[in-house]
């Protein structure tokens, strides 16, 4: 390497110094904005070494998921609406309606009752979820007619019920869903044209209800206490439905129900099927017949109808409140 050749590299590398201390320096007499503009060749800010780095949080992230605040379901705060049809079937299940929703059912039945007579009759009811385990009832009949063969008419209003029902245990491994309900007839039905008694009665039903597979199982046992002009009369009554899905909307019912009647030696026994359809889950249609196969009562009836769901716009009941809680808030 000759002498020429070494001073040039020697004046480059000196060039390179000087020009790098000029560059340091001009960066620490800028302000801090404008030494974060040109510290970038791509136009990105760079962090700042000196400033604090947050502490890390010692815990596990296992450990952070596990104590952060449970997620709480309200089963009175569902969107989802689902019809708890309790028509066509006689027997009742332990599932009550939904919490915060009115629901109401309205059907026809049509039953000889003998000597060229028929009656006719429109019947409904209401429920409203109160809790998810109590819900509240008022059914009634709406109309009755009677006519035909050498009788004349008679048309009037019918009786109507107030009740509630009661879930008190959850169906298990090997226990039912059980539940209580009782109704109160209210006297509101002629007793001059026949369409009623004008006493009162009381009805206490017990419910066990199961799931077996597809297949679903409602027994009750069903004990009234009739009032009369001669005072109170009692029986108990007792009935099995067994209801089966057929497709995802088509359900089919049987079922058999029967027992001693108050106020009278006859008995009374039935065999019914029927089949439920739900358009929506809000909106369920349903269809039924029954043969009775004892003395002193109609001895077959048809019944078409419908239920359905909606909320009530109430606001459900505290879940601070113990009386809540003590309903099954």
């Amino acid at each position: 390497m000759n002498f020429k050749h070494s001073s040039r590299l020697a004046a480059t590398a000196l060039s390179l110094a000087l020009g790098t201390s000029a560059l340091f320096a001009a960066e620490k007499s800028l302000p801090a904005d404008a030494l974060t503009a040109v510290s970038s060749a791509n136009g990105a800010p760079i962090a700042d070494s000196s400033a604090p780095t947050p502490a890390a949080d010692p815990r596990p992230a296992d450990s952070i998921e596990l104590n952060r605040p449970p997620v709480v379901d309200d089963a009175c705060a569902k969107s989802e609406i689902a019809v708890n049809a309790t028509r066509p079937a006689w027997d009742y299940a332990a599932s009550t309606t939904q919490c915060g929703i009115l629901e109401g059912d309205f059907g026809f039945l049509s039953q000889p009752i003998g000597a060229g007579v028929s009656q006719q009759m429109l019947v409904s009811s209401m429920r409203y979820g109160l809790t998810p385990k109590l819900d509240l009832r008022w059914g009634l009949t709406n109309h009755i007619f009677q006519g035909g063969g050498d009788s004349p008419s008679l048309q009037g209003s019918g009786d109507q019920w107030l009740g509630a029902r009661y879930r008190f245990v959850e169906q298990g491994r090997i226990v039912p869903a059980m539940a209580l309900l009782y109704t109160g007839k209210i006297p509101s039905a002629n007793p001059s044209k026949g369409l009623g008694s004008g006493s009162v009665d009381h009805q206490m039903v017990f419910i066990a209800s199961r799931d077996l597979g597809k297949s679903h199982f409602d027994f009750n046992t069903v004990g009234t206490l009739a009032g009369s002009a001669q005072g109170l009369d009692g029986a108990a009554q007792f009935g099995l439905a067994l209801t089966r899905p057929i497709t995802s909307k088509l359900s089919g019912i049987l079922e058999s129900y029967g027992g001693p009647q108050p106020g009278t030696t006859d008995r009374f026994g039935a065999g019914f099927v029927g089949a439920t359809y739900a358009l929506r889950p809000q909106l369920v249609f349903d269809t039924a017949y029954t043969r009775t196969y004892t003395a002193g009562s109609p001895r077959q009836q048809v019944l078409v109808g419908f239920t359905y769901a909606r909320r009530s716009g109430f606001a459900p009941l505290p879940r601070s409140a113990a009386f809540a809680r003590f309903l099954g808030r």
